[in-house]
């Protein structure tokens, strides 16, 4: 639908821990521990591109401190990136943006655009803007938060929403139909062990170019 990519962002500003007192757990706060926003999202924006558009070839980054914590881990980055098929972008999140909540997943290609909006995903091509609809197999229930009383810190506010519940049954499903020998679908694969280890050489990438300003 969107011809060659060409150009792609992923952008989240949220308020969570804009707080200086917002609180999280130690090794959260640290980067000798590899705490930080980059691991916290950015490792599911990375997996989200390489299962989209392909591997990653080069990346330029910064890991900003936005809010007044004092921690040494970021709560926030910015990459610069291109894929080995020819495709570039750019991923930036803050978890420290008082602001109002921003979010943006655009695709640019040589035959249209596609980019969410709320749950929808929308296309637009010399035809006009239409939405794409979810395939039935992908489709989730409505998530239910968790209990107020559960909901202490800052950290646990990450997941408070109930979103989660909905990707993470069907990853359990996908691994019992395995475990069991039962047929699963090969589009999308399922991830595997060496899908972790390529997103967390990206991760060293990214780490490594905005301690030494390299690309």
């Amino acid at each position: 639908m969107l011809g060659a990519p060409r150009l792609a962002t992923f952008m989240l500003h949220v308020p969570l821990l804009a707080d200086a007192g917002a609180e999280v757990p130690s090794w959260w706060s640290d980067a000798a521990q590899v705490g930080g926003w980059l691991g916290a999202h950015a490792s599911h924006v990375i997996d989200q591109i390489r299962t989209t558009l392909g591997e990653f070839d080069t990346v330029s980054a910064s890991l900003p401190h936005v809010g007044d914590h004092g921690w040494t881990a970021e709560d926030a980055y910015l990459v610069q990136f291109r894929l080995r098929g020819g495709a570039v972008g750019a991923m930036q999140s803050v978890a420290s943006d008082r602001g109002p909540m921003l979010f943006a997943t655009r695709i640019a290609g040589t035959a249209g655009t596609a980019w969410a909006e709320g749950d929808r995903v929308r296309i637009a091509d010399v035809d006009g803007t239409r939405d794409n609809p979810c395939p039935a197999e992908f489709a989730v229930p409505a998530p239910d938060p968790p209990p107020a009383d559960l909901i202490v810190s800052a950290y646990d506010l990450l997941h408070s929403t109930g979103l989660d519940l909905g990707p993470y049954t069907r990853l359990a499903e996908r691994f019992r139909d395995l475990i069991l020998g039962d047929e699963v679908p090969d589009d999308p694969a399922a991830a595997t062990f060496v899908d972790g280890v390529a997103n967390m050489e990206v991760l060293d990438a990214i780490r490594r170019s905005a301690a030494e300003g390299l690309t």
